[in-house]
């Protein structure tokens, strides 16, 4: 894996819940906050970045790469 540490970014459809997870840890089966049971895994890679904004329901996420 040359160094990296790969992350994912875990959402609750539900609650819009967020949390960034390093891969490879111990997830999460169910949302902390509602017990939601869907839950979507988003890749994240060492040298990307991202801003993630919620209004109305509505997430935007915004990646970015540094380096």
């Amino acid at each position: 894996m040359s160094g990296e540490e790969y992350r994912d970014l875990v959402i609750c459809n539900s609650c819009l819940w967020a949390a960034s997870l390093l891969r490879g840890s111990h997830g999460f089966q169910t949302c902390p906050i509602c017990a939601n049971l869907v839950l979507d895994t988003i890749p994240v890679s060492d040298y990307e970045a991202y801003t993630l904004e919620i209004r109305n329901k509505n997430v935007e996420i915004e990646f970015k790469k540094e380096k």
